[in-house]
């Protein structure tokens, strides 16, 4: 499973230097840190990879937070493990 702290390291890779800028937590808006969409979709690819799952693409699209993103990839895990 992944973690708003997993999450959070993820873009705080992506921002480089402009992390210590921002409070990264679960209700981090991606869009209030300014990452971009290529940004954004690289951070659910990866999350996608490292958790053997697939997003139904919608969903994926609708996530705005970083906690909208851990429970997207937990609901996502439990379908799967179900299925």
């Amino acid at each position: 499973m992944i973690t708003a702290e997993e999450v959070c390291a993820r873009i705080a890779k992506k921002l480089g230097g402009k992390a210590n800028s921002y409070t990264l937590n679960e209700d981090t808006a991606f869009e209030s840190v300014g990452l971009s969409s290529l940004q954004i979709a690289d951070i659910v690819y990866s999350i996608e990879d490292d958790l053997d799952i697939e997003f139904d693409e919608s969903r994926a699209a609708s996530v705005k937070t970083v906690g909208d993103l851990v429970k997207l990839a937990e609901e996502t895990k439990q379908g799967s493990a179900a299925a």
